[in-house]
């Protein structure tokens, strides 16, 4: 087994499960939104839309990650790793861009954690010899 499988199984069923969740959270959310509350909060219509075609895109390739982390947790596989990246690089720029709230801080910290911990594992088992 190479050493990084097991890591990257837990990893990609962490990803599995944020995503979903993820999917479930903003639809509860939307679904209590009114077109009055879009207003009030200053977003319009198509910048609500894209923002949740953004959030659904996201949270789906979240899933994909974890599907592909999955399947291929035995193999030395690239795909795994730019999946990393690819899962990493949000959540960083996400985090950077942080006000100053402390518990904000803390989240993005924790889910800054997560894909580095995919990324990681899938680096490991890449570089794997076995």
């Amino acid at each position: 087994m190479r050493n990084g499988t097991k890591h990257l199984r837990i990893a990609s069923m962490i990803q599995m499960i944020l995503g979903l969740a993820s999917i479930a959270l903003t639809y509860f959310l939307v679904g209590e939104l009114t077109s009055e509350d879009l207003v009030i909060a200053g977003i319009s219509g198509k910048e609500a839309i894209g923002i949740l075609f953004a959030t659904y895109a996201g949270a789906a390739f979240q899933i994909i990650a974890g599907i592909f982390g999955l399947l291929l947790s035995k193999k030395k596989s690239i795909v795994t790793v730019i999946f990393g990246i690819l899962l990493f690089i949000p959540q960083l720029l996400t985090f950077i861009h942080l006000d100053g709230n402390v518990l904000l801080i803390i989240v993005n910290i924790v889910l800054l954690l997560i894909p580095y911990y995919y990324l990681h594992n899938a680096y490991k088992n890449f570089k794997d010899e076995k």
